[in-house]
């Protein structure tokens, strides 16, 4: 059998985890909810990218396609102190809103990034002000090598 590819590992676990947000959001309050949930997911993600990375604090250009997201991008800038990328396209974001679940898909997708990039690149500020789960034409992924 073959393995699932990430965006369709990422359906099956939205399948899962939605029931179980709207759960935690009936007892909590969505802001809560969300929180928790956010917090749980961004903590596992970057571990386990941490547990798959060999070699970690490296320019982030050097992670090329090592996860196969679904996403089209373009280069914005890319020396070797900074490297500015925007997500043209995104499957994730195209699902998500699809079925109505943004705000989840982002939770799931979007915002583990933070955390992901503080786990394995401490030395490389990481930002993004906008996302196309949130409804942005592009995702602008920027990182700069701190104190540079």
């Amino acid at each position: 059998m073959a393995r699932p590819t990430m965006l369709e590992a990422v359906k099956i676990q939205a399948r899962m985890l939605i029931p179980v947000v709207r759960a935690l959001e009936s007892e909590l309050g969505k802001e809560k909810a969300h929180a928790l949930v956010g917090r749980a997911l961004a903590e596992a993600h970057a571990n386990f990218v941490a547990s798959r990375t060999p070699v970690q604090d490296s320019h982030p250009r050097a992670d090329g396609d090592a996860f196969a997201y679904p996403v089209e991008s373009e280069i914005v800038e890319n020396t070797d102190k900074t490297l500015a990328i925007n997500m043209t396209a995104c499957e994730f974001a195209r699902y998500f809103r699809s079925i109505g679940e943004p705000e989840i898909g982002a939770l799931m997708t979007c915002g583990v990034d933070f955390a992901v990039n503080a786990k394995i690149r401490p030395s490389w500020e990481f930002t993004r002000t906008q996302t196309q789960m949130q409804g942005a034409a592009f995702c602008d992924f920027r990182w700069r090598l701190r104190g540079k």
